[in-house]
């Protein structure tokens, strides 16, 4: 992905011929973040509880922001990584929900 022809139009607005340092490291960064998030979404599938609790309702966040920037991209291909987004986001905020009701229930 970071130097791959086939992803300069798919990602940071289909700007550049050849992705700069900075934003290398921004997508290592967000691979990083994906990997946490797999982490996170396979201990809930296992039952295991998630901690911090918080970490949860930031992906989420974060996740809504994703959705926003990929949608406002000038790039069309780029504009397809919304469907992922939003996929990966749904999932987390089913979770977050989840957990609010088995704290609930469970005061």
């Amino acid at each position: 992905m970071l130097g791959a022809s086939y992803a300069l139009d798919r990602a940071a607005g289909g700007q550049f011929e050849v992705f700069p340092s900075y934003i290398r490291i921004v997508y290592i960064l967000n691979f990083a973040l994906i990997a946490y998030q797999v982490v996170i979404f396979t201990r809930f599938s296992y039952g295991i509880a998630v901690k911090p609790k918080w970490i949860v309702k930031a992906f989420v966040i974060l996740g809504a922001l994703g959705i926003l920037a990929n949608a406002a991209s000038r790039s069309a291909n780029e504009r397809w990584n919304v469907i992922p987004a939003l996929i990966i986001t749904f999932a987390f905020y089913r979770i977050l929900k989840s957990d609010t009701k088995r704290t609930e229930v469970a005061a």
